[in-house]
C-alpha cells in the first residue's frame, strides 16, 4: 500500500526536512527555556539536556535520510524519532510531552476529550514531581509517518530482492 506523496524520494525529502525543521526549532525552544531560567539545578539541567538531545536527534536522524545513499539507515532513525513522539502523558505528577515538527493529537485531558493541530512547531515538556492535570495523548501525525517509513521500508526491501532476482549468476567453469 502506497501511502505517500508521488514518489518515494520526494516522502523521504519531506519526511526529512520537517525533521530537521522541528529539530532547529526546538533547539532555539530549549535554548530560550533556559534563558528564561533563573537558578538551574541539577534536575532541571537534566531535563534541559534530554530536550537538547531529543532534539538533536531529530536534526541527525533527517540528515542521515536526506544524504544517505543508502535509505534504510536513515529510515530506521527516523522511525525511533518519530516513536519517541508517539505518545504525550502526564500523569501522578510525571509527565512526557515531546514533538518535532508537526503534531496532531487526540487524547483524554482531564475528563474531556482534546485534539489539537500544530505545523512547523516544536514541543517539549518533562514534569517531575508536580501538579499537572492528567492527560494522555497520540500524535497522529507520528503515527502516519511511521506507517509511511516502514511502507517504504518494505519497497526498498522489495526492490533490493527483485534487482538480485533479475542479476545473471555467474557460472565458474
Amino acid at each position: 500500500m502506497r501511502l505517500r506523496i508521488k514518489s518515494t524520494k520526494l516522502t523521504l525529502q519531506i519526511v526529512s526536512g520537517l525533521q530537521i525543521v522541528g529539530g532547529i526549532t526546538g533547539l532555539g525552544l530549549v535554548a530560550y527555556l533556559m534563558l528564561q531560567t533563573g537558578q538551574i539545578n541539577g534536575a532541571i539541567l537534566l531535563i534541559f539536556l534530554i530536550g537538547l538531545a531529543l532534539f538533536s536527534y531529530s536534526i541527525y536522524s533527517g540528515k542521515r535520510l536526506l544524504t544517505d545513499e543508502e535509505k534504510v539507515t536513515g529510515i530506521i532513525l527516523s522511525i525511533i524519532n518519530q516513536v519517541l513522539q508517539l505518545f504525550q502523558w502526564s500523569m501522578f505528577g510525571y509527565g512526557v510531552s515531546y514533538s518535532s515538527g508537526a503534531e496532531t493529537t487526540l487524547g483524554i485531558q482531564g475528563a474531556t476529550l482534546k485534539f489539537n493541530i500544530a505545523a512547523i512547531v516544536s514541543t517539549f515538556k518533562m514534569s517531575i514531581n508536580t501538579d499537572d492535570e492528567f492527560f494522555i495523548k497520540i500524535n497522529l501525525i507520528a503515527v502516519l509517518i511511521i506507517f509511511v517509513l516502514v511502507d517504504i521500508v518494505k519497497e526498498l526491501k522489495n526492490d533490493n530482492e527483485a534487482s538480485k532476482n533479475e542479476r545473471p549468476e555467474s557460472t565458474v567453469q
